[in-house]
């Protein structure tokens, strides 16, 4: 009869948090990272979790959270908001503890802004002109350079 021994598992922190992380794609909306893979020699366990933790400041409100990672070497963030600066970290975790990649901050691009305010549109008509004004959009989505003003002429007076 075989006799069969137990066995000891030793399980322990990763060896390091994950490396070379680069945002290797930017638009409006989101962001995809990419790093370097790793294996058992790193995590020390066969169960490991890897998570990306964000947050940014958005209409002075800080977002701010935690999405687990099922690929092995890159991940999209997505439903993120244009114009915004993003601060970002991966984290490797095992039962017996976590390690940090470093810090990644990245601003999303600009995005198409929202539309003037209706209730916000003013105008007086003049015998040779038209004034208008209105308030900034509620989502600028970036810096506003200009704003393009189209009109159809009703009738032409001699």
């Amino acid at each position: 009869m075989l006799a069969t021994k137990p066995v000891l598992v030793v399980i322990k922190y990763p060896v390091h948090g994950p490396q070379n992380v680069n945002v290797v794609d930017v638009r409006a909306r989101q962001l995809t990272i990419q790093w370097e893979t790793f294996g058992y020699a790193v995590t020390r366990c066969h169960s490991y979790n890897l998570t990306v933790q964000y947050q940014y400041v958005f209409n002075q409100q800080e977002f701010a959270a935690e999405e687990l990672i099922q690929t092995s070497s890159h991940y999209t963030l997505r439903g993120l908001r244009p114009f915004v600066t993003v601060r970002l970290r991966l984290v490797l975790a095992n039962p017996e503890g976590s390690k940090e990649s470093e810090e990644i901050v990245k601003q999303t691009e600009e995005d198409v802004p929202g539309s003037v305010p209706m209730e916000s549109l003013q105008n007086t008509p003049y015998e040779e002109k038209i004034f208008m004004q209105w308030k900034a959009p509620n989502e600028t989505n970036g810096v506003i350079t200009l704003y393009e003003i189209t009109y159809k002429a009703l009738s032409w007076l001699d």
